[in-house]
């Protein structure tokens, strides 16, 4: 970024609200020196920016002060669009309607010869998110609860049943064409995550039950020791085709080594009740893969596929059963 474009920036990040020197240059990549010196031209150049000293301190723009309407470069234009067609690919999203109409917008103040340059470049993008089929229809409720901690009762379907809990949402995230929730679950005492479309009804708390909630919660979590929960060592060779599976795993994606051409070394610390997953996730890569250790894994995987091998060794299949 030039410096003409990174006074722009500042200018834009200060209308936000006060913003220290630390904070700006961690944002564009440069020194504190460097925003420092970039804070005295936009003083010269009549921008007002007071300072203010002390904790808590750092510097803001005058009450009342505004940018010109905003302009767009083609790459930041095409940033915007490519960020915007991301959601488009949900089967459903929080911003459902205003998706398309802020698309026309966008589109709309983007003068014509930078949308000429930009759409060979947006042909060449895409993003890759699995097409799902759902509808969220509690989705508005946990985004209310969240800035207010609120508590919400619900009712999940998980793989193994259907029960009513009761949650309190702390972060919704998208993920492989899916919406999660993040949430400490008093039913099971800790933090847990939800599928936003098992959510099959969804009933607000009172606040004069919320508060007994909150106290148990800040209780319960206070007592556990993150050195309660043992981790387990897995170590595993990958193939080239294991290697791409496993790097889309935001949890292990950072622990994958070369150690040879097209030969991946996966290491990373399972905690123990992420050990069924293990156990079906080197399943799942079959000769891609070979766990190197621990011997208990391994046994595991051995005894899985010997299972399935007898299934099929059965000469007559078991009828599938209807409810």
């Amino acid at each position: 970024m030039n410096k003409i474009n990174r006074l722009a920036a500042i200018v834009m990040a200060l209308q936000h609200g006060l913003e220290t020197a630390h904070s700006l240059a961690d944002k564009f990549e440069v020194s504190r020196r460097t925003i420092l010196r970039d804070i005295q031209s936009l003083s010269e150049m009549n921008v007002p920016i007071i300072a203010i000293s002390g904790p808590g301190g750092g510097f803001r723009l005058m009450e009342g002060y505004v940018l010109p309407p905003l302009q767009l470069d083609p790459v930041e234009a095409a940033t915007l669009i490519f960020a915007l067609e991301g959601i488009s690919h949900y089967a459903d999203t929080p911003f459902q309607e205003k998706r398309w109409t802020v698309m026309d917008k966008i589109k709309g103040i983007i003068p014509d010869d930078v949308m000429a340059r930009i759409d060979p470049m947006l042909q060449q993008l895409n993003h890759c998110i699995p097409e799902r089929n759902y509808i969220l229809h509690h989705l508005e409720p946990l985004l209310t609860c969240i800035p207010e901690h609120g508590w919400l009762r619900i009712l999940y379907r998980s793989a193994a049943r259907q029960r009513w809990i009761q949650i309190c949402p702390i972060r919704i995230y998208a993920s492989a064409g899916f919406w999660y929730c993040e949430a400490y679950s008093e039913e099971h005492g800790e933090q847990r995550l939800f599928r936003v479309d098992r959510i099959l009804e969804a009933e607000t708390i009172d606040s004069s039950q919320t508060e007994q909630l909150k106290i148990e919660a800040e209780r319960v979590l206070s007592q556990t020791s993150p050195s309660v929960q043992s981790s387990v060592r897995i170590k595993a060779r990958l193939s080239y085709c294991a290697m791409v599976e496993a790097e889309q795993d935001r949890h292990i994606g950072e622990k994958l080594t070369e150690v040879a051409p097209d030969v991946w070394e996966l290491s990373f610390l399972c905690p123990a009740d992420q050990w069924e997953w293990a156990v079906r996730f080197f399943y799942r890569l079959g000769r891609e893969a070979e766990v190197i250790e621990p011997e208990e894994l391994r046994s595991e995987i051995r005894q899985h596929a010997e299972d399935v091998s007898q299934m099929y060794t059965n000469t007559t299949p078991k009828p599938c059963t209807t409810t």
